[in-house]
């Protein structure tokens, strides 16, 4: 039982990796803001077998009309409140309160943390009428991430079997030295404390051989540019980016 963070850039294979999960013959519960799984080719059969269910976030980052939705200024948050990040936070009570009668043999799935993180801000910044962030914004941030991540996370062992969180990845750039690090897209010190609230930390990414042939992989360790990574189970460096081979020894026999 694990909790786990994968991140990687636009097509790595972040929410392919972790449908994965039902090829061990578990049900994943997928609270989809990014609304897109529905729409993924490679997915729609298992969204249709059941095997995948999708709790859409209905709202967009905020609610109401285009002319509402926009920042009008540095005192100007969005004129409506925003409704998705209350959304997701109900989708995750939801499932701690209510669980289904098979939640033992179910993965809960967030995908993903970006759109999540984004949703959030729009509610800070028009709870505060604001419209940029400031330090004491950055503040509410973390709190709420960390709430977050304790709640999400904590939904496993007790009650489901693995609980993932998906986000995108970032670049940083020492400007003194020149070195490159890629990090997880995650806003303030909360992308430092990550990693310490998971058993599995993975990047995920295409990896290019010389003869242009192309196949997913993940990263499990730290080294090179990928510094956040890490994995409690016995794994290589670079995986295949399929939970059929990064828990083996899950497979139903």
């Amino acid at each position: 039982m694990s909790s786990i963070l994968l991140y990687g850039p636009p097509g790595g294979g972040k929410t392919t990796l972790a449908a994965t999960m039902t090829l061990l013959g578990y049900r994943c519960i997928w609270i989809d803001a990014d609304r897109k799984v529905r729409t993924m080719h490679n997915l729609k059969p298992l969204v249709e077998q059941g095997k995948i269910e999708v709790r859409e976030t209905k709202s967009p980052l905020v609610d109401s009309s285009l002319r509402d939705r926009v920042l009008l200024g540095p005192k100007q948050g969005p004129i409506i409140q925003p409704k998705g990040y209350l959304e997701v936070v109900d989708q995750i009570s939801d499932l701690e309160e209510n669980p289904p009668e098979d939640a033992s043999n179910c993965v809960i799935v967030l995908d993903s943390l970006t759109r999540v993180i984004e949703h959030m801000k729009r509610l800070i910044l028009h709870m505060q009428k604001k419209g940029h962030m400031e330090f004491a914004e950055w503040g509410f941030i973390l709190t709420n991430l960390e709430e977050l991540f304790v709640s999400f996370f904590g939904l496993q062992p007790d009650k489901y079997k693995h609980c993932i969180i998906i986000c995108h990845d970032m670049i940083e750039k020492d400007e003194l030295l020149g070195s490159v690090k890629i990090l997880p897209l995650i806003d303030g010190q909360m992308r430092q404390k990550a990693g310490s609230y998971v058993e599995e930390l993975y990047y995920c990414f295409v990896d290019v051989d010389k003869a242009g042939n192309t196949a997913f992989q993940v990263q499990t360790k730290p080294i090179g540019k990928v510094m956040h990574c890490r994995t409690s189970r016995t794994l290589e460096v670079f995986e295949e980016a399929n939970f059929l081979n990064l828990f083996r020894d899950e497979v139903k026999k």
